[in-house]
């Protein structure tokens, strides 16, 4: 018997779930901005050049042993945080996030943005939308199934209360987290994030996160300059990526030593290039207006790349999405202002190349190209963009594909491979109560005879055999009654009335299954784990995860039907 769910019912979580994970990121967000505009000399969240030099030594330090002092104290599995680890956690855990990683994940990033480090938020931000949807999910025991596409509903919130870029959001969240397109996903998904836009706008007003000019392509002459620039962005995302894979071999020391000189790192940047501090996005908007001096831009460029991505590779609480972001407007304006030298005669904007190499440098370190696309044309809010924009994103993600054979950046931070497979996607996103059968009884191994007619009154196919984990036939104990019944002195009999004969039900000449319990939250790829483990071919179905009351059975046949009819499905 299927169960069939309601779509209504989950679209109706999804807006809960977008609208809790917007409201905690903009506790997130006020939490590290207020205070830093207060202290700031221009005001400022992002005015660390208006500090002393003292001063941002002391920030960046100060606030590295504080994170070392609290993580210290967290067991290694407890410090995991990041895009990265919501990535581990529904690839293999269904999307349950531990709630000391989210509150480790949620002070641990504020320290470090008030503390000036060189990172980004949108990667907390996303762990901790994930984390509070994951959560609501927990308290109202969600499904497995349905708590994947919740988390991923966190994510796209997240993105959107970000960036203020709800189209993004919704990709980020079916391209990077659940790795798949399916309109029972594109739904929720899609609410959540307007969810979060709404929550975002209330709060921030209607602004992006970045000023950007009117943008367009002078001419088709460009083109091959875009390209340039694309493989310049796919190269540099590779030097990125590769950077990351090789200072994660540093993890094996404490983290008082690498983070501690990754403190002592920036604090002596900082003297000299106090930009890189923070975020950088005041950075980013002065190169989309054209103001750009290359020699800096440059300096900065490898500064970022260096401290951001040695944070990433040893567990920092920080983001790299903004730090992509970053080195792609600092490429993109070199390249626009590079362009004023060679060919003086031909006016480029600055702006317009800047903005590329954002969209490239986020496609070919995130290998996420629809979402960067779609986040260069919700922050432009200009369709001119997209032409040039796939271009360079094409170009840049072929790059670090199919030149330097790089995964994804959170693929090199997690060690999981990418598995695309459509029938794992679906039975993933099946719940088990869709293919069970309620076909069956349950009954003691000790029986009467008028015990085992009453539970064949209801002429079930299976009878459950609970205190001894077994499916006997129903027919093979209709076969052993009716043969049985007239000789008395059967020894399976104890005594010669009928109504009170003992039928032990193991001794019976039957075809018995083995059988596990799996619960109703979990989904059809959970069945099929579970049935590889243990050798078997049949499961047993609880209500819930205490295994208290049996509703239904579940066989690898029925799951194997059940996808062999199922119509063919989108791959990501």
């Amino acid at each position: 018997m299927k169960v069939k769910e309601s779509q209504i019912s989950l679209a109706l979580l999804a807006t809960l779930v977008g609208l809790l994970s917007a409201g905690i990121i903009t506790l997130f967000r006020l939490a590290y901005e207020m205070p830093l505009e207060h202290w700031m000399p221009n005001g400022s969240h992002e005015g660390f050049e208006s500090l002393s030099s003292e001063t941002r030594i002391l920030l960046l330090l100060g606030s590295t042993a504080l994170l070392i002092a609290i993580f210290s104290r967290l067991q290694p599995h407890q410090r995991k945080v990041g895009v990265a680890h919501v990535l581990q956690r529904i690839e293999q855990h269904q999307g349950y996030l531990p709630r000391v990683n989210i509150l480790a994940q949620f002070f641990g990033s504020i320290i470090a943005l008030i503390g000036g480090h060189s990172i980004g938020r949108e990667g907390p931000a996303v762990h901790i939308g994930a984390g509070t949807a994951s959560q609501f999910g927990q308290w109202l025991k969600t499904p497995h199934h349905r708590l994947r596409v919740l988390t991923a509903c966190g994510v796209a919130s997240a993105i959107s209360a970000s960036f203020n870029t709800p189209m993004a959001g919704v990709i980020f969240a079916m391209e990077v987290v659940l790795l798949e397109y399916s309109i029972k996903g594109f739904i929720p998904i899609i609410l959540a994030s307007v969810t979060g836009a709404i929550v975002s706008r209330a709060v921030f007003g209607n602004e992006t996160a970045f000023i950007v000019p009117s943008l367009e392509m002078g001419s088709l002459l460009e083109i091959p300059y875009i390209l340039l620039l694309a493989l310049i962005c796919g190269g540099l995302g590779s030097l990125y990526i590769a950077s990351v894979k090789f200072m994660q071999r540093w993890n094996v020391r404490p983290i008082w030593q690498t983070w501690g000189l990754l403190g002592v790192c920036a604090a002596l940047t900082s003297v000299y290039l106090p930009q890189i501090m923070g975020i950088g996005y005041d950075s980013v908007n002065s190169w989309l207006q054209g103001e750009i001096v290359i020699g800096i831009a440059l300096v900065l460029l490898f500064a970022k790349l260096l401290l951001s991505g040695w944070a990433s590779a040893v567990g920092f609480p920080g983001g790299l999405i903004g730090p992509s972001l970053f080195m792609g407007a600092a490429i993109g304006a070199v390249m626009g202002q590079l362009s004023a030298y060679l060919m003086p005669e031909y006016p480029i904007n600055i702006g317009f190349y800047a903005m590329l190499g954002m969209g490239a440098m986020m496609a070919s370190v995130l290998r996420a190209p629809l979402a960067a696309l779609m986040a260069l044309l919700e922050l432009t809010a200009n369709p001119n963009i997209i032409m040039p924009g796939m271009m360079a994103i094409v170009i840049a993600s072929l790059t670090v594909s199919e030149i330097f054979h790089l995964p994804s950046i959170f693929r090199i931070q997690t060690n999981l491979a990418v598995n695309s497979d459509p029938v794992r996607q679906l039975l993933r996103n099946t719940w088990v109560g869709q293919v069970m059968s309620e076909d069956f009884n349950t009954s003691e191994r000790l029986i009467n005879l008028a015990s085992a007619q009453l539970i064949l009154s209801n002429q079930p196919s299976w009878i459950y055999l609970e205190n001894d984990q077994q499916l006997l036939l129903s027919t093979d104990l209709v076969r052993f009654i009716e043969s049985h019944t007239q000789n008395e002195n059967e020894e399976k009999f104890n005594t010669a009335d009928p109504d009170h004969l003992e039928i032990d039900c193991l001794l019976l000449p039957a075809d018995r299954k083995m059988v596990k319990s799996i619960s109703l939250m979990a989904n059809l790829q959970n069945a099929l784990d579970l049935m590889q483990q243990h050798h078997i071919e049949w499961l047993v179905v609880h209500r819930d995860e205490q295994f208290n009351h049996v509703v239904g059975i579940v066989s690898r046949e029925m799951i194997e039907q059940y996808y062999r009819y199922q119509p063919q499905t989108i791959e990501s």
